[in-house]
């Protein structure tokens, strides 16, 4: 895919603003069966302030006072401002911060309205540069109402190492994270488990953190995973230099992944937005708490962000031999025929094998495509024998081949996968479990199937929908997954609907994996062509995590998310991308292990839910 500057996505993304409806999948319009709270306002003026940091601690003070004075001015109950927004140079004392602190709440209880801003502190016994970073909620009267410190930073020896769990501004129930520690679920959404209907992420994100073809990843599908308000502030660019050169990108998204404001790269703007709080009803949240699968999981987070103590097991990780994995992801334009289909996947698969290929993956539905009349007429006793002929083709080929393709008993139908081994046998079949089309398909009730083996390295598939629940991904990165396979037949063909496809990917291959995300594509072409798709496959890799450093064999480098290796376009094709696999997943150990131990019984809880083997 073709690379597209900061300012073209800005444009594109706000035009989703204007035009939502058309862009946006049904399940992004949900509402609950049950009102949102009636205790709450229904609506919230909010000012969000991409500040640019000055070098010296007063200048930055008092930016702050005339920001808040300024959201004041313009309606706003709540003004938000970045990480570190009251900056100060090393040496700094304690003493000195807490009366610029004075100074901001006094401006608040003179404004009459709530300020969130972060700052640096000194902590003793550390070297003057190591300071760790604070977020405080600052009330209307200048009342301090929450102090909390960013968990992946330095932090003193009496840190409870806690996330702060609800805060409520006017009665409406807040979430609120400190730049890194969004990768911290018990930050960047276990709040909505208890009642958030807006998240906050305060960020000081480098330049180099901006990721076009990504743009709004984090945010905007944390909105769309929860349906509650997101508001990213960010550092903005220093007019004159002054401070490291920053992304800015601050954004006010809807629940609904549409922006109500967002900002471009420059430092010293405010945005301002009135945030209609009859739309952040949760109902995707909700939706995911209330999997009979995920339930436990959620229920337990719940409990320990509400003061309870939990003791789980984690199940001892897999581990993998350190082989040469080669993946080939099958990009193929689908008919309406199923035996078309399946000649046509035989001669991918061989093509992927004459390649050297471990595995290839197809799209979901790949063997009836994804028409509800094809997929609702489709014979039982047709998908058994398209099974067995993709079985033998993958013997023929010593080769792993996974594949979509709905699987019947009865009455009853699933949207699944299937995996066949390279000696023909049939690893596993796994059923979606995040199913949109509710009346032509039952949700999966199992995790286990979505497990097996290539060349003894273990790999895990899911099937379309079940990429926005990236706690997926990341539990059974926990409990030792390193690689994962999600297939997809999306509809969505659109400029933003691509995007949002490609935004949901990255995050579900973030969790040191490596990892093929395969479409359906463009079917026109054939005589029988199935439902519309673009492609946009990509293979992904982030076996580093955070401390990956540039390597000149990907397309997209990204220290902070996977990496993307090489990606399709809307047409038919085979990606190829070929990894040695590390000894084990080094996640939980090297991202979440220590910085967080009294929410690590939830992780090991997840890892075993994921894994099927129980509580």
């Amino acid at each position: 895919m073709h690379s597209r500057t900061r300012r073209a996505f800005l444009v594109d993304s706000m035009v989703l603003t204007a035009g939502a409806g058309s862009s946006l999948p049904a399940w992004a319009h949900q509402t609950p069966a049950t009102p949102a709270t009636a205790s709450i306002p229904a609506a919230l003026t909010v000012g969000v302030v991409q500040q640019a940091r000055e070098p010296q601690l007063a200048a930055n003070r008092d930016k702050i006072v005339r920001f808040t004075a300024a959201a004041r001015a313009r309606g706003c109950r709540l003004a938000i401002f970045p990480e570190d927004a009251l900056g100060s140079p090393v040496g700094t004392s304690n003493e000195d911060l807490e009366q610029a602190v004075d100074a901001i709440r006094e401006a608040a209880r003179v404004q009459d309205i709530y300020v969130i801003f972060c700052s640096s502190f000194a902590i003793p016994g550390f070297a003057p540069d190591r300071r760790g970073h604070c977020l405080r909620v600052i009330g209307p009267d200048g009342r301090l109402l929450l102090r909390f410190n960013k968990l992946i930073c330095n932090l003193p020896a009496s840190d409870p190492r806690r996330a702060p769990g609800v805060f409520h501004v006017d009665g409406i129930p807040c979430g609120a994270m400190i730049c890194a520690d969004r990768w911290l679920r018990g930050f960047e959404e276990l709040p909505v488990a208890l009642g958030a209907r807006i998240l906050i992420d305060c960020s000081a994100n480098a330049r180099q953190e901006w990721i076009p073809e990504f743009a709004w990843y984090l945010p905007v599908t944390r909105a769309l995973r929860n349906n509650v308000f997101s508001i990213f502030c960010n550092m903005g660019a220093h007019p004159q230099g002054l401070d490291d050169a920053r992304h800015g990108h601050s954004a006010i998204i809807r629940p609904d992944g549409t922006f109500a404001a967002a900002a471009d790269d420059g430092g010293d703007q405010m945005l301002v937005a009135t945030l209609d709080l009859s739309q952040a009803h949760a109902a995707e949240a909700k939706r995911r708490h209330d999997h009979p699968v995920f339930r436990p999981y959620w229920e337990l987070g719940r409990r320990i962000l509400s003061g309870q103590k939990a003791t789980v097991v984690l199940p001892e990780p897999h581990v993998s031999p350190q082989v040469e994995i080669k993946i080939a992801a099958a990009q193929m334009a689908c008919s309406r025929d199923i035996p078309a289909n399946v000649e046509r996947m035989k001669h991918l698969l061989g093509a992927a094998r004459d390649n050297r290929a471990d595995v290839v993956v197809f799209p979901e539905l790949a063997v009836t495509g994804a028409r509800d009349d094809d997929i609702r007429g489709a014979d039982p006793s047709a998908l058994r024998e398209a099974l067995a002929a993709l079985q033998a083709a993958a013997k023929a080929r010593g080769i792993t081949v996974v594949f979509g393709m709905p699987r019947v008993e009865g009455a009853k139908r699933w949207n699944s996968a299937f995996v066949a081994g390279p000696e023909g046998t049939l690893l596993t079949h796994y059923d979606q479990l995040v199913v949109d089309r509710r009346d032509l398909f039952q949700a999966g009730s199992e995790t286990r199937p979505m497990w097996f083996r290539v060349k003894g390295v273990p790999a895990v598939v899911t099937v379309g929908s079940d990429a926005r629940w990236n706690e997926i991904g990341e539990l059974a990165a926990v409990r030792g997954a390193q690689l994962l396979f999600n297939l997809a037949y999306d509809p969505g063909v659109s400029e933003a609907a691509t995007l949002r496809r490609t935004q949901f990917w990255v995050q579900l291959a973030s969790f040191c994996t490596f990892s093929a995300t395969v479409n359906a594509t463009d079917a026109r072409s054939l005589a029988q062509p199935s439902t519309a798709a673009n492609g946009g496959s990509t293979i992904w890799e982030d076996f580093n995590g955070h401390r990956k450093t540039p390597a000149g064999n990907v397309e997209v480098y990204s220290q902070y998310s996977a990496c993307r290796v090489v990606s399709a376009g809307p047409q038919e094709t085979i990606l190829y991308a070929t990894r040695t696999m590390p000894r084990q997943n080094t996640y939980f150990s090297r991202l979440v292990a220590r910085r967080y131990p009294y929410l690590e019984p939830w992780y090991h809880l997840g890892a075993r839910i994921v894994a099927g083997v129980g509580s």
